[in-house]
């Protein structure tokens, strides 16, 4: 016995010793594939500083630095997939403020605007006073055109940096948006002299932009031609500077457009963000056609990589070519954006009415986002941009579970149930919420009035009812769903009390006119009711509630 004892102890040992050389050795080989993945970054080499980060993150996909270096590269790419690498580096470095804002403007160069609004109102409030924050807030605010906002928070920067010039140029291109003639005066000038700065060139280039824009929007052609062909002419000039410059050939109708088209699809074909530059200025300036043409003459090599591969698809899919989209898919790999291509490998199966195949190869999307956010957030938006609602839908509900914080999908679900009248589906969604946010009083509301409109007492309504109406008695919704829940409890005339204390513009809100002509036929003003049944009936009503005043309008 004891000679076994003896054995199975120094197995026990050896495999304690084997495990930990296993787990040494991987630790000592993801190190080794991110030293050299950045050996190959100082040298300017992404396709192997690609592979080296794609062995180190096999080995540990949560590696912080490797998925932060994925950001940089896929972002300099123009890849989808940067948004992906910010999420997952946020996810892993959540109260890191540099990565956070890394993420906000990953988003702003994709025009993700969502993200990056739910990504900068997440900064802490001991980080919002910093030039920073103020800056990006008030990008956001430009681009959703809260001009008065953008100003705002312009403005703060300036004061607490004000060795930074760019608050002045952001000041300038806010008052250049303007109508007032001396502040587009005067914004001009602060332009024209940002423009002519010598020392910076990024802020050069943009101050030059937002001077083209602004004689585009006057019809000053000449200026436009002048000042875009100065912007093109620095060896190192942005590309999307040169697509700036199509731009204006287009508009002004210049001769110069066709060759300068083919020398700069020239220059984008051995560069891959130039490529993705290139491709959308085609899309969305030409057509799907002339753009899947151009992306055709690309080296095999670069058609089937991100993000030319990408494009492609999505030029397939605006022609309907669903056999070539499967075909051109079919043996593809795209790295973590492969659940995009099973997406569209979906798509092209249900073009073809190939039902059942195209619902598994969905499930392949799906399965391959690992039910991670932003790769969830970005099989969303396909689906409901090819208006696949049932699947749309099926993903809002999983990041509603699992991201609590993603407070957009439970609104888009919300109006998504209320556009098409699923009053359960509503009340399942409040339910949720309610047990997640036991102080948000307008959920419970919202909880309160569905079950009681689908006679379901399982949330406790009258009790909800009554709660919310206590704590902000003055909230018209309140106080009808309160007075609802009194009046299905047949306590007419507290319903009525509680509805007078309302104001007649409240009272004629189609979402509370109907409950107060309720009660008011309940307590035999029959005809008054009626003119409030009419005011109901002519807004936006679940069908439960529809049936409701329709009934009592009749009798």
């Amino acid at each position: 016995m004891r000679k076994t004892i003896i054995a199975i102890a120094s197995c026990i040992v050896l495999l304690l010793l084997g495990y930990a050389g296993f787990r040494g050795y991987k630790v000592w080989k993801q190190n080794h594939w991110l030293a050299m993945a950045r050996n190959f970054a100082a040298k300017a080499d992404a396709r192997n500083e690609a592979i080296c980060l794609q062995q180190s993150l096999r080995i540990n996909p949560r590696n912080l630095e490797a998925c932060r270096m994925m950001a940089v590269l896929s972002e300099a790419a123009r890849s989808p997939s940067a948004l992906i690498w910010r999420e997952r580096t946020l996810e892993l470095n959540p109260n890191s403020l540099e990565d956070r804002l890394a993420l906000v403007q990953t988003a702003m160069i994709f025009k993700d605007y969502a993200t990056a609004t739910n990504a900068l109102a997440g900064v802490k409030a001991a980080d919002k006073n910093t030039a920073t924050y103020h800056n990006l807030a008030g990008v956001i605010d430009i681009s959703l055109g809260q001009v008065a906002d953008a100003a705002q928070h312009f403005s703060e920067a300036a004061r607490l940096d004000p060795a930074n010039p760019t608050p002045r140029l952001n000041l300038a291109i806010v008052r250049l948006h303007g109508s007032n003639t001396l502040d587009l005066a005067e914004a001009r000038i602060d332009l024209k002299r940002i423009s002519m700065d010598a020392t910076n060139f990024t802020m050069r280039c943009q101050a030059t932009r937002e001077l083209i824009g602004d004689a585009l929007r006057f019809k000053d052609n000449s200026t436009a031609l002048t000042l875009s062909q100065a912007l093109v002419q620095p060896t190192n000039a942005f590309f999307s500077d040169k697509l700036l410059r199509l731009d204006v050939l287009k508009v002004t109708g210049s001769a110069e457009l066709k060759p300068a088209i083919a020398q700069y699809q020239h220059e984008a074909a051995v560069n891959t963000a130039a490529t993705s530059e290139m491709a959308t200025w085609l899309m969305t300036r030409t057509s799907p056609a002339e753009t899947l043409t151009w992306l055709h003459t690309l080296p095999m090599a670069t058609q089937t990589n991100q993000p030319a591969a990408l494009l492609m698809a999505g030029c397939q899919v605006l022609e309907k070519d669903w056999t070539g989209l499967q075909s051109s898919l079919a043996k593809q790999n795209w790295a973590e954006l492969d659940f995009v291509r099973h997406a569209f490998l979906a798509h092209s199966l249900r073009g073809q009415k190939l039902e059942g195949a195209a619902t598994a190869e969905w499930g392949v999307a799906v399965q391959l986002t690992r039910d991670e956010k932003a790769s969830l957030t970005a099989l969303f938006r396909l689906a409901a941009q090819w208006q696949w609602d049932d699947e749309a839908e099926q993903i809002l509900w999983t990041i509603v579970n699992r991201y609590p914080e993603e407070a957009w999908a439970g609104q888009t679900l919300e109006q998504a149930f209320i556009m098409n009248g699923r009053t359960r589906s509503l009340m399942q969604l409040f339910a949720i919420q309610a047990k997640r946010a036991p102080a948000d009083m307008e959920v419970k509301n919202n909880l309160a009035m569905t079950s009681m409109l689908l006679n379901s007492q399982d949330s406790n309504p009258y009790g909800l009812a009554r709660e919310v109406y206590d704590k902000m008695p003055q909230n018209p919704s309140y106080a009808s769903t309160y007075a609802y829940s009194l009046y299905l409890q047949k306590q007419y005339a507290e319903a009525l009390k509680v509805m007078q204390k309302l104001t007649p513009t409240q009272l004629n809100e189609p979402s509370i006119a109907g409950y107060y002509g309720l009660i008011l036929k309940a307590t035999d003003d029959n005809d008054k009711a009626q003119s409030y049944f009419g005011w109901a009936l002519k807004g936006k009503l679940l069908p439960e509630e529809q049936k409701l005043f329709q009934q009592a309008q009749g009798h």
